[in-house]
């Protein structure tokens, strides 16, 4: 859904290799599972739905991150964030040490 901003259910059939394309009912029930779990929006434009994604990439992936990493011990969560740094380029990198010096800052003005 992110690489199509929005799409009805023909839209992301239409997106899928040919070799792997699912059928028109099986696409329609998992996008209506995901609208279900709150993952998706749709509205109706003429007599299909135009379903959009309510959150982007990032903080799907940072959520996931998030209930991974509070289940697991002290120890398991240092190693998983130390080989997710490990495996950033040298940009991420600098990136990364910019906003944690920033969130560092704010902290120590609370």
């Amino acid at each position: 859904m992110w690489s199509l901003d929005e799409a009805t259910v023909d839209d992301v059939r239409a997106a899928q290799p040919r070799s792997r394309r699912a059928a028109y009912t099986t696409i329609q029930t998992v996008m209506n599972r995901l609208l279900d779990r709150g993952l998706l929006e749709r509205r109706r434009r003429g007599k299909a739905f135009v379903y959009r994604a309510r959150f982007s990439e990032s903080e799907i992936v940072a959520h996931s991150m998030r209930e991974r990493l509070a289940g697991a011990s002290a120890n398991a969560r240092t190693a998983a964030l130390l080989s997710l740094v490990e495996g950033l380029d040298q940009d991420e990198l600098d990136e990364l040490a910019r906003y944690a010096n920033n969130v560092r800052r704010e902290r120590k003005k609370r």
